[in-house]
C-alpha cells in the first residue's frame, strides 16, 4: 500500500452513494526496536569539536562495535548521525551530493553551515507526515560564519547551540558540557570536554560504548580526527 493511500478520507461522496463499503487501510504493526547513541558537538574559539560514540544496538543486542557515526559532509562540515541507520546514512548521502553541486557551481567556494542546514531541513519537513527516524548534527566552519554548530530534528527544526548531545544519552553528555563550557575554549579543553561528556553517557547507557570517535574543524580549513578507545 502506498503511503497516500493513508492519507485518502474514505467519507467520499461517491462510495457513500454506490453502496461500496470502505476498506480501512490494514497497518501491520511491526515490534519497535529501541537504538541508542551518544553524539557531542561543542564551539571552541576557531574550531568545531563534534564527537560520537561506536556502538550500534537493536533492542538489547549490540549489533555493532565500530559504527560510523560521524560523516563528512565537505571538508570543511561533518555531520553526526542518531536514530534509524538507514535513514541516517540516506540523508548523508542526499546532503553530501547538494553540497557538492552547490560547490561545483561557484567555483569551488565552501557552502555556508547555515545553508547547508537549511537544505537537509527542507528534506526532513518536506516528509514530515512520514518522518525520517533521525537526530542529527551539523557542525563545520567558514570565513564568513566562523564556527557553527547545528541541531536539526526528524521534522526539520534547526537549533543553533554552542554545545549540544543527540541520542539515548544525551542527558549524561549535557551534564558535562553545561558545567564545562565557558566562550573562547581552546581546541585542546574542547577535546578534553567532548571526550568526558562522551564518556560520561558510555558509563550510565547501555546503549552507548565501544570507543569516542571525533573530529575538529578548524578554522583554517584543515580537520583533526582521532579514535580514543575505551
Amino acid at each position: 500500500m502506498r503511503k497516500e493511500d493513508f492519507l485518502k478520507p474514505n467519507n467520499s461522496e461517491f462510495i457513500g452513494n454506490s453502496g461500496i463499503k470502505p476498506s480501512k487501510p490494514q497497518i501491520n504493526h511491526v515490534d519497535t526496536f529501541k537504538t541508542g547513541t551518544t553524539t557531542a558537538g561543542i564551539v571552541c574559539k576557531d574550531a568545531v569539536i563534534l564527537g560520537t560514540d561506536k556502538r550500534a544496538t537493536i533492542s538489547y543486542f549490540v549489533a555493532s562495535k565500530v559504527a560510523e557515526k560521524l560523516h563528512r559532509i565537505q571538508d570543511h562540515l561533518w555531520m553526526t548521525i542518531a536514530g534509524g541507520v538507514a535513514d541516517a546514512l540516506y540523508l548523508v548521502d542526499i546532503l553530501r551530493a547538494e553540497t557538492t553541486l552547490y560547490q561545483l557551481k561557484h567555483d569551488g567556494k565552501p557552502i555556508k553551515i547555515n545553508s547547508a542546514g537549511k537544505i537537509l531541513s527542507n528534506i526532513l519537513y518536506q516528509n514530515k507526515m512520514f518522518p525520517f527516524q533521525v537526530g542529527l548534527m551539523l557542525g563545520g566552519v567558514t570565513e564568513e560564519e566562523g564556527p557553527v554548530l547545528l541541531r536539526i530534528s526528524a521534522y526539520g527544526s534547526i537549533l543553533p547551540s554552542f554545545i549540544c548531545a543527540v541520542g539515548s544519552g544525551q542527558n549524561y553528555s549535557y551534564g558535562v558540557l553545561e558545567a564545562k563550557y565557558e566562550e573562547n575554549l581552546t581546541i585542546e579543553k574542547g577535546r578534553e570536554i567532548i571526550t568526558k561528556a562522551i564518556s560520561s553517557s558510555i558509563i550510565r547507557d547501555m546503549f552507548s560504548g565501544n570507543g569516542i570517535d571525533f573530529v575538529v574543524i578548524k578554522k583554517d580549513g584543515s580537520t583533526e580526527r582521532e579514535f580514543i578507545s575505551i
